[in-house]
């Protein structure tokens, strides 16, 4: 799934697919308090995202947290459990 600027996040599991998206499908050591802008690629040393790109992840992550604690869960251990 790709998410653009029509993409929205109603959900724990749409949170969860989302976190699952940065890290399997963007190749992300992701963690829900860093800055887009922040992520380099390894190889080139390059920004991973364009601002474009940061704007709307923001926008989504700013949902993340949002439906989160609407729904009492914590973030950082749906943010943990992508990794396992």
């Amino acid at each position: 799934m790709k998410y653009t600027t029509n993409s929205h996040i109603n959900s724990v599991k749409e949170v969860e697919k989302f976190f699952q998206y940065l890290v399997e499908e963007r190749k992300l050591n992701f963690h829900p308090d860093e800055d887009f802008m922040n992520y380099v690629s390894y190889s080139s040393e390059e920004r991973t995202f364009a601002d474009e790109e940061c704007q709307l992840y923001y926008r989504l992550m700013d949902v993340c947290f949002e439906v989160c604690k609407k729904a009492e869960v914590d973030i950082y251990e749906v943010g943990i459990s992508t990794f396992n």
